[in-house]
């Protein structure tokens, strides 16, 4: 029992703290950003605060009150010389009209101040994962398995192909390939293959996932879950299924990770299944019907996972630039799978909220420990520097456009019209958030989720909200 404790800290209570934290520190350094620039500048700074709505903790010091509100999805700056923001910030106690004005050189640098924190951020993060070296998955693009009497089997495909290009695009692992091929436009692709260093290409047709909509080719990984053992009563194990049995799909659908597994098992409660198996050089095809849970609602087949792709850590890790072209090369594939949503898939529906964010950071830790942790925040920064730099009312981008704006017609915009647009882009981009995270939450308890082999992508906000 101690040791089940211990093992439940270690893998669930120390990723969650250092998401949390993380999490915490980026807002924070994003909001410290636009006061410190404030209070140089010399503007007035009512509030201080990381989240929206309530306050569920707060305290005031030398004329600033600093908090914490109960809805994490973001953090403001109060300037009441800026863009005063009362439907989101609560009432200001200096009306704007009463105070000096400002030059738009103060609210553009003041709204520059939080992205360009949190590319400082990354910068240093990712300076740290260069020298103490990046823990990364392991599972090469290697072909670990092929239907029988499939197109592919028929087209001269075999296990340990290695795949080495999908289209143009170059790739060494597994996630590499189902990411080229989700983003890909056309219903085929064209795949390179390196058989004992001959190169041969075939052209392979994508087929819709069935859950979670991109496109996918009918080709399986070597990294898998497997059965390390059963629980009491399990109904797998009742079923036929042996310690050491990889798992290869659930009702026809491919899994490669135990957290995909755990997702359409527990969409079929009660439900038989035919889950199939990988026992030694046989695949094994059984019936299983997963137990209700009554707690959780979702089905259990009674399995004790075990991951069968490890981690490896290498030294030194991915220089600072190198980070960021990845995390930059993610963006740019996912702004375009959006942009032709309907050739990949890829909808508001696959973003990610705070909670997927949450989610997907814990995944990280649990799996690759601290230093994947390290390389989620890294690109969490970029992400939130670029988005807050969009051109819409509310972020930073917005803020600087007015500001622009206001320079170029040498007085400032009406103040109603500043504030109505502010207001409606925050209520949108609440609502939004709230949307993705609808499927967030149906993705992490019960539903599907997206995969890190499919899309990644990014949302959160944080900005000056109210200057």
């Amino acid at each position: 029992m101690s040791f089940d404790f211990i093992n439940f800290l270690a893998t669930k209570v120390y990723p969650a703290v250092l998401v949390v934290f993380f999490f915490g520190f980026t807002i924070f350094i994003h909001e410290l950003g636009h006061f410190l620039m404030a209070r140089r500048r010399g503007m007035v700074v009512e509030r201080f605060y990381i989240g929206f709505g309530r306050a569920i903790f707060k305290r005031k010091r030398d004329g600033v009150e600093y908090g914490i509100g109960w809805l994490p999805f973001g953090g403001y700056v109060a300037l009441p010389q800026m863009s005063p923001m009362e439907t989101i910030e609560g009432k200001t106690e200096n009306a704007s009209v009463e105070l000096p004005p400002v030059s738009p050189l103060s609210k553009i640098l003041v709204a520059v101040a939080g992205p360009v924190m949190n590319i400082f951020l990354a910068i240093v993060l990712a300076t740290v994962l260069w020298q103490v070296g990046s823990s990364k998955p392991v599972n090469p693009s290697i072909v670990g398995y092929i239907e029988p009497g499939s197109r592919e089997e028929m087209d001269g495909i075999q296990r340990g192909d290695r795949i080495v290009k999908v289209n143009d695009t170059e790739v060494k692992d597994w996630m590499g390939v189902m990411t080229a091929v989700a983003l890909s436009l056309e219903p085929t692709v064209n795949v390179t293959f390196d058989r004992n260093g001959t190169r041969f290409q075939k052209v392979l047709e994508t087929e819709k996932h069935p859950h979670f909509g991109v496109k996918t080719i009918n080709l399986y990984s070597q990294g898998r879950p497997l059965a390390g053992g059963f629980q009491t009563d399990s109904r797998a194990e009742m079923a036929g299924m042996k310690k050491g049995d990889k798992f290869i799909s659930v009702q026809g659908t491919p899994v490669s990770t135990a957290e995909e597994l755990r997702n359409l098992v527990g969409q079929r409660p009660e439900m038989v299944t035919d889950i199939k198996v990988m026992r030694g050089s046989e695949i094994v095809t059984l019936h299983i019907t997963p137990k209700l849970d009554p707690e959780d609602k979702v089905g259990r087949m009674g399995v004790k996972l075990e991951e069968e792709m490890p981690y490896e850590l290498v030294r030194p890790g991915p220089t600072p630039p190198e980070q960021f072209k990845e995390v930059l090369g993610l963006m740019g594939n996912t702004f375009n799978a959006l942009l032709h949503s309907k050739q990949t898939g890829v909808g508001a529906k696959s973003l990610s909220g705070p909670v997927g964010i949450a989610g997907g950071w814990w995944s990280e830790i649990a799996r690759g420990g601290w230093r994947r942790g390290l390389w989620y925040a890294v690109l969490l920064n970029i992400n939130l520097a670029i988005l807050n730099l969009l051109p819409l009312p509310v972020l930073d981008g917005g803020h600087i456009v007015f500001a622009v704006v206001e320079a170029i017609r040498r007085k400032p915009l009406n103040a109603r019209f500043v504030h109505a647009s502010s207001v409606t882009f925050a209520v949108l981009l609440i609502s939004f958030m709230l949307y993705v995270t609808f499927f967030d939450f149906q993705r992490l308890t019960g539903g599907f989720r997206l995969s890190r082999s499919a899309v990644p992508t990014n949302e959160s906000s944080s900005g000056v909200e109210n200057k």
